[in-house]
């Protein structure tokens, strides 16, 4: 056996293996032997067939295994032992073609290479970046303990309506006639937040309402042809949104409004636990904390996304886009194909330009990952998947539980690792740049992160399962 490794550029290179008959032939008997001690052949007895019948029945199939089986493994041996890091996968040459195969040739494969490219890290204080500052006032903090006794508020009912009650309708479909259609949509009991409705008239309308009063309503306008709301509320298909009648009779039932929670140790408890707040101060300074560590998350997201986007391109990271193009094509021809190839790749080259520099990083700081980050990664994640089930606050216990079986499963331990990763890549950077401050205004704030967040999805608009980053 025979290997040379043809250097075209920095990034793309050629191995070809030249394999001898004595390289495949020993396997290639004992597989053939032991396929005849199995093989059940009408005529001959189970296991007896003779070596040139079970030859000829699957000769040519455990050959070509064989063969690609002894090529393959010189050629990732080959790989690891000269610690080449490639991108993406070989890919057989064009030129590379065996017709038929015989136990008595040689055969050269050469397979096509992408490498990863060699650069120097360039990362220090001098690199300044805008970080965005807010100042939590005391506005923001009332504002936020009024929205809590809101929440922690009791329903009650009330004769007559202000805009910021919840009112229960029922909803009945009309004909052309304005009569009650027969087989129409109806729905007895449904919910609306006076606030929610953005049609002026259509709300004062029905401000004006005493209890069991009606009024004919657009019911698109009502619920602001949102189809998922209406679908809900008249638990119908969303599919037979387009079918209804723009007229509904709407008849008010009930009138509810929310009186806030009192300010007392209950309501404290409700909201942080059992006497974790003990006063009005208490309160206000934890949820100052809690509102300024959510504007530096916010802003620290932020930077990160940005910080990496700039570093990305200050390091001019060149690959090898034509081969690993073509090993696109040839992997997933039903994801690629000649005619967008070159769009989709665009996303896959962001992602693997940052995939390479965040290796960079780690390796030349020495940074490791163990086992604790990446049970840290997989508790922060399960917290955060059930927060939106207001289970956010899980014992160490019950995650370790919910985690434990799920770090076993391959792709899901990876994704671990790759997010505890970029977390220690991120503290290694706001560590080492300089922040340049920017006090802003919330509504600032807000308008920047939604347009980044627009920009950010918009350019990761595809699968996590990013083909030219598998190294």
């Amino acid at each position: 056996m025979n290997l040379t490794f043809d250097k075209k550029d920095e990034l793309n290179g050629t191995i070809s293996v030249s394999i001898e008959p004595n390289d495949f032939l020993p396997s290639y008997e004992k597989k053939l032997k032991d396929y005849g001690k199995k093989a059940n052949i009408p005529g001959f007895r189970a296991g007896q067939a003779p070596k040139g019948v079970i030859e000829k029945m699957v000769g040519q199939s455990l050959l070509l295994e064989e063969v690609n089986g002894v090529a393959s493994k010189a050629l990732f041996d080959y790989i690891d032992e000269h610690k080449l890091h490639i991108l993406g996968q070989p890919v057989m040459t064009e030129d590379t073609k065996i017709d038929e195969l015989s136990k008595s040739n040689s055969y050269t494969f050469s397979f096509d290479i992408g490498l990863a490219p060699e650069f120097d890290l360039n990362i220090s204080s001098s690199d300044k970046h805008q970080y965005l500052s807010v100042q939590v006032t005391e506005t923001m903090v009332n504002d936020e303990i009024d929205r809590l006794k809101k929440q922690m508020g009791v329903l009650t009912d009330v004769a007559v309506m202000e805009e910021n009650d919840l009112v229960y309708v029922e909803l009945t479909e009309l004909n052309e006639q304005n009569e009650v259609m027969d087989n129409g949509a109806s729905a007895p009991s449904v919910p609306l937040a006076l606030n929610t409705i953005k049609d002026a008239d259509l709300k004062a309308e029905i401000l004006k309402l005493k209890i069991e009063g009606s009024i004919h309503v657009n019911v698109f306008t009502l619920f602001n042809n949102d189809e998922q709301e209406m679908s809900h509320a008249l638990n119908i298909p969303k599919q037979g949104i387009i079918d209804l009648n723009k007229t509904f009779s709407l008849t008010l039932k009930q009138i509810k409004r929310t009186t806030p929670a009192e300010m007392n140790q209950e309501f404290f408890d409700k909201v942080y636990g059992k006497d974790n707040v003990k006063s009005v101060e208490e309160l206000q300074a934890k949820i100052k904390e809690e509102i300024g560590a959510y504007f530096s998350q916010q802003a620290d997201h932020l930077l990160e996304h940005e910080l990496f986007d700039s570093l990305v391109s200050k390091h001019n990271i060149q690959l090898p886009e034509p081969f690993l193009k073509r090993w696109l094509l040839d992997r997933h021809p039903e994801k690629f194909n000649a005619s967008n190839v070159d769009t989709a790749f665009i996303p896959e080259a962001n992602y693997l330009r940052n995939h390479l520099l965040e290796e960079k990083i780690l390796v030349s700081n020495n940074i490791k990952i163990d086992e604790n980050d990446i049970k840290a990664a997989a508790k922060s994640y399960t917290m955060q998947m059930f927060g939106g089930y207001n289970m956010g606050n899980l014992s160490d216990d019950i995650l370790n539980s919910i985690i434990e079986p799920q770090l076993q499963k391959e792709d899901f331990r990876s994704r671990m690792i790759n997010v505890a990763a970029r977390k220690k890549v991120n503290e290694f950077l706001l560590n080492t740049i300089t922040k340049d401050v920017k006090e802003v205004s919330v509504e600032e704030f807000n308008q920047i992160i939604t347009a980044h967040n627009h920009q950010h999805h918009h350019d990761h608009n595809h699968s996590e399962d990013h083909e030219a980053a598998e190294l």
